[in-house]
Formats: structure tokens, C-alpha cells, sequence
């Protein structure tokens, strides 16, 4: 994955509430950092122009470290603020709070803002008041009415922004789902040409001196056909099908790799029936085989599992390949990725994710959680 591609996704999870964050932390400290540095500078130059000192010896030596700080205590504030909370709330009010659509998201998350912004600020001050030797100013910006105008002003306005945001973010999401469900039906009708080709190429080529593995060949192709157009016709489908559908395909691959690739399948029976929108992890698994596995002379174990965890559904497919930094022999364009992302925030919203990570050990693991509470049948 590369570093813009890890932004992006750890730029999209700071959107929901997550216990344990997939995202390296070099990442999350950079968008921190950012944040500090923009802050100070904006509220150092506003107050600069403010006073008229903008640009001066007293701004640089006084007035820009003493915002950056003040910016530095709110922005650990903000962090220690949503972490904590993160750590502590069980994990159903985590989902609870995600799946809001409604007055009630814009409403917490300016509060939890607001006590955040508030604390970082007091503990800026005393700060800089201890730094510059200014003992009486925490006192007197505390007792200054303007102070708590401007703060409650600045408070209203980020509540009205955030809640607009949130709004236009909702309608475009649903537009969004709207259209990427009509592009998947599109999608969906069609097999990839060039992988139909190729396996009956394969076919073709194994007739003349090996009609029984040929044979073997066209029937799980078959089995691969019959079981992938029975979800094409239908939004949804359940685990037991899709692991059904993965079963045909990952057959037909064996036959195609031999002993290169191994495969593990692990679906508890209490799952089996979970209603998801069809095709979430074939394309998982075409990319561990094709970016992760294919490229390895000796292949490797693709295991596809799926679990329960904290009142979340836990789908994982993992490989022993050549890792996300590993060399590929085509570029991907993160379309499939994408789209399943979508369609989980369509029908799931935002508390479901799909995240690539590391694995131990060597190879990538792709996860998708959904909180168990979406489901209108929970087991």
C-alpha cells in the first residue's frame, strides 16, 4: 500500500470510532501534527493581524510559540479526548454512536469537541503562562468576558460547520451507495473476460494430454458459474453462499496453481446465515492470489475465516505472500477495494470497515468488520 493510500484510508477511519486503529501510527501522528501546526499558525496569524504585530520580533519570539503551544495542549487534548472514550465506551455504544444519521452525531461529536477545545485551551494557557513567567494570565483570560464570547462564538460556529458537513457527507454517501449498487448490478452481469478466457484456455490445453484434470477443470468452472450467477440475481447473500462461491473458485485456482496454493476455510454455523451484499471477499481473495501468492515460486496458504469479536462480525482473508510492500507485476487501481467500501457504508454505514494490514509472520491480512447490530437477524 503506499503512503497516499494509507492517508486516505487512515484519513477516512478518523471518521469512526474505533477501538483498535488499524492505521500505522506514524500516519495518525502525521495527521495530528498537521493539525497542530495549522491551528497554531491560523489562531497566531488572526491574532497577529488582530493586534497589528503581525510579522514582528515580538510575533516570531512571543506570539507564534505561544499559539503553537496552546495548539499542541488542544490537539493532545483532542487525542486523549476521542482515544479515551474509544478504550472506555463499551463497544455497542461505539457502533450505536457510529450508525447515527441524524442531529444526534453532529450534537456528540461537537460536544466531546467543545470539553476537548476547552480543556486544551486552559491547559495552554497555564502553559504559557508558566513558560513566559505570566502568572496572572490564565486568571485574567478566564475572568474576561470576551474571552468566553469569543470561545462560545468560535464553539457555535464549529457546531453549525460540523453539522453541515455531516449532513452534506450523509446525502453524498447515499448518493454515492446509490450509484455504486447501479454500477454493481452492471458489474455483476458480466464475468472478466479475461478470466473466462484463460480458464478455458486452460481447458483447452489440458485435453490432449490430460482429459481427466481437463475435465476436472470445466466442472469446477461450472460449479464456479452456477454458484457465482445464483448471487448476481439477488442483493444479498449469505456467508454460508459466499464461502459456497469462494469453495468453487479457490477449487478451480487449486487446479490451476497445483501445490502452490493452500487453502483454509473457517465459517462457524452460527454465521452461516448472515445476510451481506454479495461478491464482499472474492475480490479479496483474487487480489492475495494475484498480488501476493501468484508471484511466489513456492505460493503459499490463503485462509479465509470468519468470527465474532467485541459484538462485531470479523471477516478476514490472509495471505502468506509477498506482503503489501512486495513488488507487483501490476499495478493495482484500488477500485475493487473502493467499491466494497461502499457497499458496506450503504447497507452497514460507516461502522463497517475493510482495512489491509500487515501480517505476522509475513503476508497481508484484509478485514472487514460490521458491527453484529446492523443485522436485522443477529446470532
Amino acid at each position: 500500500m503506499t503512503f497516499k493510500e494509507e492517508l486516505a484510508q487512515a484519513l477516512r477511519n478518523q471518521r469512526t470510532l474505533m477501538k483498535h486503529r488499524p492505521d500505522r501510527r506514524r500516519i495518525r501522528a502525521l495527521i495530528y501534527l498537521a493539525w497542530f501546526v495549522a491551528f497554531g499558525l491560523l489562531f497566531a496569524t488572526a491574532n497577529g493581524v488582530q493586534s497589528g504585530r503581525l510579522g514582528s520580533a515580538a510575533w516570531w519570539r512571543n506570539d507564534l510559540p505561544g499559539h503553537l503551544l496552546v495548539s499542541l495542549c488542544v490537539t493532545l487534548c483532542f487525542f486523549i479526548g476521542f482515544r479515551g472514550f474509544e478504550k472506555l465506551a463499551p463497544q455497542r455504544w461505539l457502533d450505536t454512536i457510529t450508525g447515527w444519521r441524524d442531529w444526534r452525531s453532529g450534537f456528540f461529536y461537537s460536544a466531546l469537541s467543545i470539553l476537548c477545545s476547552l480543556a486544551g485551551l486552559i491547559i495552554g494557557f497555564a502553559a504559557v503562562a508558566g513558560v513566559w513567567s505570566r502568572q496572572d494570565l490564565l486568571g485574567k483570560l478566564l475572568a474576561k468576558p470576551g474571552f468566553w464570547a469569543e470561545f462560545m462564538l468560535i464553539s457555535v460556529v464549529v457546531t453549525v460547520v460540523m453539522g453541515l458537513r455531516y449532513r452534506s457527507r450523509w446525502k453524498q454517501e447515499a448518493l454515492q451507495a446509490r450509484i455504486t449498487e447501479a454500477q454493481l448490478k452492471l458489474l455483476q452481469g458480466q464475468i472478466e473476460p479475461h478470466f473466462l478466457f484463460n480458464t478455458l484456455a486452460n481447458v483447452q490445453s489440458l485435453i490432449d494430454f490430460d482429459p481427466p484434470r481437463a475435465k476436472l477443470m470445466l466442472e469446477r468452472f461450472t460449479d464456479y458459474l452456477r454458484a457465482s450467477l445464483g448471487q448476481l440475481r439477488g442483493e444479498s447473500t449469505t456467508l454460508a453462499q459466499e464461502f459456497g462461491m469462494l469453495e468453487a473458485y479457490l477449487g478451480l485456482m487449486q487446479l490451476r496453481m497445483g501445490d502452490r496454493l493452500r487453502v483454509e476455510r473457517q465459517l462457524p454455523p452460527d454465521l452461516a446465515g448472515l445476510a451481506l451484499p454479495p461478491l464482499l471477499l472474492q475480490p479479496l481473495v483474487e487480489n492475495a492470489i494475484h498480488h501476493g501468492l501468484e508471484p511466489k515460486v513456492q505460493g503459499g496458504t490463503i485462509a479465509v475465516s470468519a468470527a465474532q469479536a467485541d459484538g462485531r462480525l470479523v471477516l478476514q482473508v490472509e495471505d502468506d505472500g509477498q506482503g503489501l510492500d512486495g513488488p507487483r507485476r501490476r499495478p493495482g487501481n484500488g477500485v475493487a477495494l473502493a467499491n466494497i467500501r461502499e457497499r458496506l457504508n450503504a447497507r452497514f454505514g460507516p461502522g463497517a470497515t475493510l482495512a489491509l494490514l500487515p501480517r505476522d509472520g509475513g503476508g497481508t491480512c484484509a478485514r472487514i468488520e460490521i458491527p453484529l447490530s446492523s443485522f436485522t437477524d443477529t446470532p
